[in-house]
């Protein structure tokens, strides 16, 4: 093994790189390093390090050592203007999916919040009800859509239309701020191994074009950095199988929708209860909520009203599902190894869906394990003997069963309502004994 320089010794061979002539060291002098050498005819001379080379000694390159992930996520950003042509770029690492990006990217309803300039957008929806014109919900996130914006100024309304969209990639549409100039806005996502990396092109033509790059370095540089700041952030290195299954929590938030549960928890955190925020395991419908507390705080948005989800959460005993919601998502998981996609597609929660997506990825690249294949003929065979039964037969059969001491049937049973029927006619006929 070579060693380093700092350890040679006088009088080791070395050889001049120049005309490849041996020689002697003879003394080291430092700062800067000089070496003075004895050539074999005799004569002494002066060698930096880059001139002469030592037998059995190794000299370490110096290299930039770049990083993969840019500090706090912010990469590269740059603005040119040529005559009758402008154009910036702008790059930024997310700690996020592909999938909440490109959500964030097309939740147009939320760009006053982030994109420098914009006070306001509408969609442009030619419908009868008053109310779906002004609800981003009817709107196609598709080439030739139409929205509205209105500039942080005292400029009207502009119409944008929509110009690319390939899901998960990329997303521009033209858009103006001024009627001096238009300018044309992309959006591009590339996935990495630790989040993605979100790159924003805007390009701007015409003799007035210089003024698309008004306030660049202060506020439209920024742009994806306040993005950042409202994006939810996936801990990619963290394989807590706990986070890759459906839990309690995202079973209650499938009940109700989406709108319901950013106005329940929206409505909490503004009095000061910021726990139901936290823990909601949809990270997209975080992301909105935080975007609309900091609109209602600014206030350009309304507090929405409570809502009441009683008469919309269903009833938890009303059915008897032949596999739960672990079960199924096991199932699918399984499936999409074995190569059928379909059973994941199927899965009608989005976020039950992602989070299957999500740990296939992680099987894939093995940094996770498969989840074990249920066993669901024990739990089909309760279900068809349940079925086969009327609700009073099956009671009178599991009631003398839990006064002999055989609790397992009941336990098992899916209806809670049966179940504490059951279980309260158990404890009634045991104090008339």
């Amino acid at each position: 093994m070579s060693k380093p320089l700092n350890q040679i010794e006088l009088g080791t061979p070395c050889v001049i790189k120049e005309n490849g002539q041996p020689g002697t060291l003879q003394r080291i002098f430092y700062y800067p390093t000089k070496y003075l050498v004895k050539t074999d005819n005799g004569q002494f001379e002066y060698y930096s390090t880059h001139d002469i080379s030592f037998e059995g000694y190794e000299r370490q390159k110096t290299s930039l050592s770049i990083p993969e992930i840019p500090y706090d996520g912010v990469g590269n950003s740059s603005a040119i203007w040529v005559p009758f042509k402008a154009e910036s770029k702008i790059e930024h690492h997310f700690l996020s999916s592909k999938q909440i990006i490109w959500e964030m990217i097309t939740s147009l309803e939320t760009y006053n919040v982030w994109f420098s300039g914009i006070q306001r957008a509408i969609p442009d929806v030619k419908s009868d009800r008053y109310v779906h014109k002004f609800s981003f919900d009817k709107l196609p996130i598709k080439p030739g859509s139409y929205f509205k914006i209105r500039p942080a100024s005292l400029a009207p309304w502009f119409l944008c239309r929509i110009i690319t969209a390939e899901k998960e990639k990329e997303f521009g549409f033209d858009f103006r701020f001024s009627p001096f100039f238009s300018e044309y806005v992309s959006f591009s996502i590339e996935e990495t191994e630790k989040g993605a990396f979100v790159t924003c092109n805007r390009t701007s033509k015409g003799i007035f074009s210089f003024l698309s790059l008004f306030n660049w370095s202060s506020r439209k540089s920024k742009i994806l950095q306040r993005l950042a700041e409202i994006t939810p952030v996936i801990n990619t290195d963290s394989n807590d199988e706990d986070d890759s299954l459906p839990g309690s929590a995202s079973t209650q938030d499938s009940q109700i929708s989406r709108e319901q549960t950013i106005a329940m928890v929206v409505n909490k955190a503004l009095d000061g209860n910021m726990d139901p925020l936290n823990a909601l395991t949809d990270k997209v419908t975080r992301g909105k909520a935080k975007a609309l507390i900091i609109r209602i705080n600014r206030g350009s948005a309304e507090r929405p009203p409570m809502p009441d989800i009683s008469a919309d959460t269903p009833s938890s005993g009303g059915g008897n599902p032949e596999l739960t919601p672990e079960q199924i998502f096991s199932i699918a998981v399984n499936k999409a190894i074995e190569g059928d996609m379909e059973p994941i597609n199927s899965i009608e929660d989005k976020a039950t869906r992602g989070k299957a997506k999500a740990l296939l990825v992680k099987i894939k690249r093995g940094s996770a394990e498969a989840p074990p294949m249920p066993d669901i003929s024990e739990t089909s065979s309760n279900n068809e003997s349940a079925q086969s039964e009327n609700e009073s037969q099956l009671m009178e059969r599991l009631i003398a069963a839990g006064l002999g001491g055989d609790m397992e049937e009941i336990n098992a049973l899916d209806n809670k309502v049966l179940r504490g029927k059951i279980k309260a006619s158990i404890v009634k006929e045991k104090r008339k004994k």
